[in-house]
């Protein structure tokens, strides 16, 4: 009989598979809350898990995030200050990393914080959902956009796209 468990992934396994590594920083409350209950962003974070936050920016090509984040709070998805922008340097990577905007419906609010600050390429993910207009919209505001699956976002082809196009 056939063994139904996966291979655990790792970062060599994502290589082999074309797939740049990913990995996920967040911070929560004891009782599992990530935001508040209108979707605000808390800063319950300590001043250290902003610094860590940061510090693990310093190693990424990119920083995704999803649309609702974006519009109701004022995000950048910058380096972190000159600091950071040094250490990405150092690394090897660019002084700022490749802002990366997910939203299936392609909504997403054009006078977002983000949008107000050119300091790295924009990339928006979205649907065909989105339609036309929302895609002129949305190549509007953003340096491209990338249509990532038929009703919900297909992350294996949008993290390929990632790596060959934009070298994550």
């Amino acid at each position: 009989m056939k063994s139904r468990l996966r291979k655990r992934t790792t970062a060599r396994s994502h290589a082999t598979r074309g797939l740049p590594f990913v990995f996920i920083n967040m911070a929560m409350t004891a009782d599992g809350k990530t935001a508040s209950a209108n979707r605000a962003i808390s800063t319950f974070g300590s001043k250290r898990d902003h610094h860590h936050l940061y510090e693990l920016r310093s190693t990424a090509d990119a920083v995704i995030c999803g649309a609702r984040t974006i519009d109701l709070n004022p995000v950048q998805l910058g380096s972190g200050g000159k600091k950071y922008e040094r250490l990405r340097v150092k690394n090897g990577l660019a002084q700022f990393s490749l802002r990366v905007i997910v939203s299936g419906s392609g909504s997403v609010n054009p006078r977002a914080e983000i949008f107000k600050h050119r300091f790295s390429p924009i990339l928006i993910i979205t649907t065909e959902r989105a339609g036309p207009r929302k895609l002129k919209l949305l190549k509007s505001l953003a340096d491209e956009v990338f249509i990532g699956g038929k009703t919900e976002i297909d992350f294996p082809s949008v993290l390929r796209w990632l790596k060959s196009k934009w070298k994550v």
